[in-house]
C-alpha cells in the first residue's frame, strides 16, 4: 500500500505553528473548543453525524472560496475495508501519529486510509448542506434524508496508484523528500501561510533524527541508557513529525514545494 488515501491538508487552516509533544493536542482544542464533534459511521465511512442529524458524504468538492463558517470537526484517519466498513480510527491531533503504511498493514482486511478533518458550511448555500474536507479536498455533504438515487456518494475506494505527486521521505537523507526522479531539500525557510497553494500530497510521519548524518534514530536506539555519557545520547537530535505538502503560489513544484514540519511551512527546494 503506497499511502493508501491522501490526508491532512491543513488542520485549523489557521496559522497556529506549535510543536513538540502536548502543544499541538492543546492548541487544536483551544481553538476547537465552541465546535461541534461530528461522528463517523462505524459501518459506512460514506456517513457521520452533526449535531444529531445522519450526513451523506458526496464526491462533489467544492472550491476554497465556498467555505463557509468552520462549524465542526471530525479529524480522524477512518482505516477501512473494501465495503467501506471502518476497521480503526485514529485521532490525527495526537503525537507522534504512525505513518499510514504501518497503520494499514497492523489491521487485517484494511483497504484504505482515509483522513476526516474539518466540517463547514457552505458560504452563501440554501439550506442545510455541509462542506467536509476529507481526503485532500472540500467534499460537500447534505442530510441522509436528501439523499437521491442519482447523488454521486464520495468514493472511497478511489484508486491510490502512486503519482508524480506523491511525496515521501528519502530513506537515505530524511531532511530530504522524494518525488518521482525529484529530489527536495527541506530547508529552514518558512513560507508565509498566504503563499500556501494547492494540496499535494501527505507524508504523515514522525521521527527522530542524527543532525549531522541525517539518518533516523531508531526507537531501540533512542531507548538505550547511555551510562558513560559519550554514547548516543551525545548526538546532536531533532524531531520532526512531517504532515502534508503543498505547491507555492507563483513557484512551480519542479522548483520548491511547501511541507509542513512541526505545524510549520517549510521551503523545500529541488536539488539539481
Amino acid at each position: 500500500m503506497k499511502k493508501l488515501s491522501l490526508i491532512l491538508s491543513l488542520i485549523l487552516l489557521l496559522p497556529l505553528c506549535l510543536a513538540g509533544c502536548g502543544i499541538l493536542e492543546s492548541g487544536i482544542r483551544y481553538y476547537a473548543k465552541d465546535k461541534e464533534e461530528c461522528l463517523l459511521s462505524t459501518d459506512n465511512v460514506t456517513q457521520f453525524t452533526y449535531k444529531g442529524e445522519d450526513y451523506t458524504l458526496l464526491e462533489n468538492t467544492l472550491p476554497d472560496e465556498d467555505l463557509g463558517s468552520w462549524v465542526g470537526y471530525i479529524r480522524k484517519l477512518a482505516v477501512i475495508d473494501s465495503s467501506g466498513k471502518i476497521l480503526k480510527q485514529q485521532s490525527i491531533t495526537k503525537e507522534p501519529f504512525q505513518s499510514l503504511a504501518k497503520m494499514a498493514d497492523s489491521i487485517p482486511n484494511a483497504s484504505h486510509v482515509i483522513p476526516f478533518l474539518n466540517v463547514y458550511t457552505v458560504k452563501d448555500g440554501p439550506g442545510q448542506e455541509l462542506i467536509v474536507e476529507a481526503d485532500g479536498g472540500y467534499h460537500e455533504a447534505i442530510p441522509s434524508s436528501m439523499v437521491k438515487a442519482e447523488d454521486n456518494i464520495f468514493h472511497y475506494d478511489r484508486d491510490t496508484e502512486s503519482s508524480d505527486t506523491d511525496f515521501s521521505v528519502n530513506p537515505q537523507d530524511c531532511t530530504q523528500l522524494l518525488s518521482g526522479k525529484k529530489i527536495y531539500q527541506i530547508t529552514d525557510k518558512m513560507v508565509p501561510t498566504e503563499n500556501i497553494g494547492e494540496y499535494l500530497d501527505i507524508i504523515a510521519d514522525s521521527f527522530t533524527f542524527d543532525c549531522d548524518t541525517h539518518q533516523i534514530i531508531s526507537r531501540k536506539d533512542l531507548l538505550v541508557p547511555d551510562w558513560s555519557g559519550n554514547e548516543q545520547s551525545c548526538q546532536k537530535r531533532q524531531q520532526w513529525t512531517l504532515d502534508s505538502v503543498y505547491e507555492i503560489c507563483q513557484t512551480g513544484r519542479s522548483d520548491a514545494v511547501a511541507v509542513e514540519v512541526n505545524s510549520e511551512y517549510r521551503l523545500a527546494t529541488a536539488l539539481p
